[in-house]
């Protein structure tokens, strides 16, 4: 029995390629660090890890339980492998990034490595031990500016971690009483008579998911970790498990057929209408811009979170879309920040009139904060105009009320975006200041920015790329 069990695992290592590859090029990478002290070496070697991972991504694979139906496996999740890797691989271009030793580089691959765990997780215990891993790594990631608003930052983050962890482990430990079985595919409830401590036991599991998307109420360790995390680690934590956690909270209600029940589906709308009102009303009340942005990322979860409630192929595109463009703008605009940052700019405040000084960037930073907003002519407008549709497509087809609310709030919570978001830019070029010891940016910094922008630009000119993404992923359901 064992022999066939580790007959069966070894057989499913080459579908895990991607995750292999990750793992050996973190240990290289730390091999190097102890051999050598050039910072150009890690980010030489972080970047092919990840270059490697990307050939070894298999795409067009058919949906699969492998390593004994403990992991799941699909071309959605190939297709999420590789835009981690294109989130993860700019970060070595921050103006931040050559400040940072081996170690950060391996936190971040482990980041990576857990998140793509998280994708294809089918196990309760899996599921645990690939979110702490994640969780662990970003602890650590907070801290990596070594200072005492860092060093609290992180000890912060690991309290509410704890937290959330326990109460999805007693979740957990709910389900498995139930059912018999961490086996989330093979876990039946149908004949459960008294289902409401089991009810429990699965709302106390996805509040334990929750924390990894930043959903209210478990979303205030944001600002907090954002403004003091290192900028290209914000970078990273924003965008990779975030995206794997909505993955992984959708295979969770859909294995359990939680969607199906109608107070799930409340539960999701409010909280998801919560987190964008929250989100975009504490962004009004920030000073400071990594702040501010955290604020945004919280909003952007309520957005994210919507797109679990329209089923079939509407959902899953608009997942698919939101999180190319969601992940464009967080590079783009991570980057921008990292560079005014090294410059001593990190307040709203401090931008004022630095368009006599850096107004190509200050366009730049325009076209950025657009985008956030969900204005045109950026792919940020093509998302939410795309997120809003399908909502009200399917308010008009099954008549629910609370996708209606949830697509009044989002909307709305568009026009309030604008006093904050756009604040930066009237600060730069309608406020006078004297930035007397600014430093212009240097013309490849000018570069980099470019094509970021130019990137959030095409995806608005050139939809049918994200259409085509989505169209090429063979899924069963969403």
């Amino acid at each position: 029995m064992l022999g066939d069990q580790l007959q069966q695992i070894l057989s499913s290592l080459s579908a895990l390629s991607f995750e292999l590859g990750l793992v050996i090029g973190s240990f290289l990478l730390l091999i190097v660090g102890m051999v050598t002290s050039s910072r150009v070496a890690y980010k030489v070697v972080y970047v092919l890890v990840l270059l490697v991972g990307l050939f070894l991504v298999d795409f067009g694979i058919e949906s699969e339980l492998i390593v004994n139906q403990n992991l799941a496996i699909n071309d959605l999740h190939a297709f999420l492998k590789a835009l981690f890797v294109f989130s993860g691989i700019w970060i070595v271009f921050y103006p931040t990034a050559g400040k940072h030793r081996s170690e950060f580089y391996f936190l971040l691959l482990s980041v990576v490595v857990g998140s793509t765990f998280m994708l294809s997780a089918n196990n309760l215990l899996v599921i645990y031990l690939v979110v702490e891993l994640t969780s662990f790594a970003s602890y650590l990631l907070t801290n990596f500016n070594f200072e005492k608003k860092s060093f609290e930052a992180s000890i912060k983050y690991l309290l509410f971690g704890g937290v959330s962890s326990a109460l999805a482990l007693y979740g957990a430990s709910i389900l498995f009483g139930y059912s018999g079985t961490l086996d989330l595919s093979l876990m039946d409830f149908g004949v459960v008579e008294n289902d409401h401590f089991l009810n429990l036991g699965i709302t106390l599991f996805v509040g334990g998911l929750l924390f990894k998307i930043s959903i209210v109420p478990f979303h205030i360790w944001v600002p907090t970790t954002y403004e003091a995390a290192p900028t290209g680690a914000v970078a990273v934590l924003s965008i990779v498990p975030k995206v794997a956690g909505l993955v992984l909270l959708n295979n969770v209600l859909d294995s359990l057929h939680m969607m199906d029940q109608p107070w799930m589906v409340v539960m999701v709308a409010i909280l998801g209408m919560a987190t964008i009102v929250i989100g975009t009303f504490g962004a009004l009340q920030q000073t400071n811009v990594k702040r501010m942005i955290a604020y945004g990322a919280i909003a952007h979860s309520g957005f994210l979170l919507a797109t679990l409630l329209i089923p079939f192929e509407n959902g899953m595109s608009a997942f698919v879309w939101y999180s190319v463009v969601y992940a464009l703008m967080n590079i783009t605009v991570f980057y921008l920040v990292a560079l005014f940052e090294s410059k001593g700019l990190t307040t709203i405040e401090q931008f004022a009139g630095l368009s006599s000084k850096e107004s190509y960037l200050g366009g730049i930073v325009v076209v950025a904060m657009i985008a956030l907003v969900g204005l045109p002519p950026t792919s940020g407008f093509t998302i939410k105009f795309y997120l809003f549709t399908i909502m009200w497509e399917w308010c008009q087809s099954v008549g629910d009320p609370w996708v209606l609310s949830y697509l009044i709030v989002a909307v709305s919570s568009v026009v309030f975006s604008l006093f904050f978001y756009l604040k930066l830019p009237y600060f730069i070029f309608f406020k006078e200041g004297k930035n007397l010891n600014y430093s212009r940016s240097s013309l490849s910094q000018r570069i980099i920015a470019t094509i970021f922008t130019l990137l959030v630009l095409w995806l608005f000119f050139s939809p049918e790329i994200l259409n085509n993404i989505a169209n090429n992923i063979k899924f069963l359901d969403w």
